[in-house]
């Protein structure tokens, strides 16, 4: 821009600029949403609450269909497929200390009752 400005001429130009100005604004307000998202989520992950495209249920109705995360398959099971698979023979070393493992052998197999 040289020369002799006009109003309109700067009124246009700071019209761009406050338009410019309120889009970097937004974009960069939309990534920070995204950001907070992606760590709830992946908090959620850790958890074993949720993955990134299916919810978990939390026992309400019958537990050995309650679905976990398995972290050694990395897939959502039911706490009766982690029962079985963690068995398994081909298994049993994998799932020994898994918390989840742990948890659904506790939730469905009774207690040992020592005979005295």
């Amino acid at each position: 821009m040289e020369g002799d400005f006009q109003l309109n001429q700067i009124l246009s130009a700071q019209r761009e600029f406050e338009g410019q100005i309120k889009l970097i604004n937004s974009v960069i307000s939309a990534f920070g949403v995204v950001s907070k998202n992606k760590r709830a989520l992946q908090h959620l992950d850790k958890m074993n609450l949720m993955e990134t495209t299916t919810a978990v249920d939390l026992m309400l109705g019958d537990i050995e269909v309650d679905k976990v995360k398995c972290p050694i398959q990395d897939k959502i099971i039911t706490r009766q497929e982690c029962l079985d698979y963690s068995g398994d023979i081909a298994h049993y070393e994998d799932c020994l200390k898994c918390e989840i493992g742990l948890a659904t052998k506790r939730l469905l197999t009774p207690p040992m009752q020592e005979h005295i």
